[in-house]
């Protein structure tokens, strides 16, 4: 029987309409939600960052609990190890902390990890297939905090966070490949590079790619802190 509605399995194309439009739908929220509590009081705006910090996380468990159901769920590909899954599962905890340490190191993960995971998306099938609209609330929804942390909360990127988020990223990676290696997982692609095209396939074999990955990563972290450099000055 041909799946119908959520479970339609139309193959996703990169690009095309149903790619471009959660980005723009994302920009416009976030835009919307930006300009919109700029100007209100400290109680409002915290209340509003507690809803787009949570909305990822839902995404998230929503996912789990749909791989779950269709009895799709294996610990080798569906815990929240990837690094965007687990910025999702992170995204209220770090709200509740309120530690600069985590908003800065979220600010260059998101902007840079999060942000290629929206350009090169690594999703199966298209609108409107759970999987699909999950994944997209998801990433956009990430992409849209850190710039709300900025422009409406008022936090400062530092270049201590450039590299606070530099060696926690090889902390993670270091920890995730140790875990692929046990429960034969391929978390973060650090045993071999995912099927659909990415970024990661002109960055050589494996293992190469984890160490030009790095130097493309900093690279692009010094990028994305470089607004804030000009500022600074």
């Amino acid at each position: 029987m041909e799946s119908t509605g959520f479970f339609t399995e139309v193959p996703f194309r990169a690009w095309s309409m149903e790619h471009l439009s959660p980005v723009i739908i994302a920009i416009v929220i976030g835009g919307v939600a930006i300009t919109w509590n700029k100007k209100k009081p400290r109680a409002y705006q915290k209340k509003s960052l507690l809803i787009l910090s949570i909305v990822p996380a839902i995404a998230l468990i929503i996912y789990t609990l749909m791989k779950i159901v269709t009895g799709a769920f294996t610990i080798e590909n569906d815990l929240p190890i990837h690094l965007c899954r687990l910025l999702a599962l992170a995204a209220p905890i770090v709200y509740f902390v309120d530690n600069k340490f985590w908003t800065g190191i979220f600010y260059f993960w998101i902007t840079v990890g999060t942000f290629n995971a929206v350009i090169t998306p690594d999703v199966k099938f298209g609108f409107p297939h759970w999987e699909y609209l999950v994944y997209f609330i998801m990433h956009v929804g990430l992409v849209v905090l850190p710039f709300y942390y900025i422009f409406v909360m008022n936090h400062r990127i530092t270049r201590s966070d450039l590299w606070n988020a530099f060696w926690m990223s090889n902390a993670f990676l270091v920890l995730t490949l140790a875990l692929n290696y046990l429960i034969d997982s391929n978390y973060m692609f650090t045993r071999h590079k995912p099927e659909v095209a990415t970024l990661l396939d002109v960055l050589g074999p494996w293992p190469w790619y984890l160490l030009s990955v790095q130097f493309i990563g900093l690279i692009l972290f010094h990028l994305v802190y470089l607004p804030f450099a000009i500022t600074k000055k």
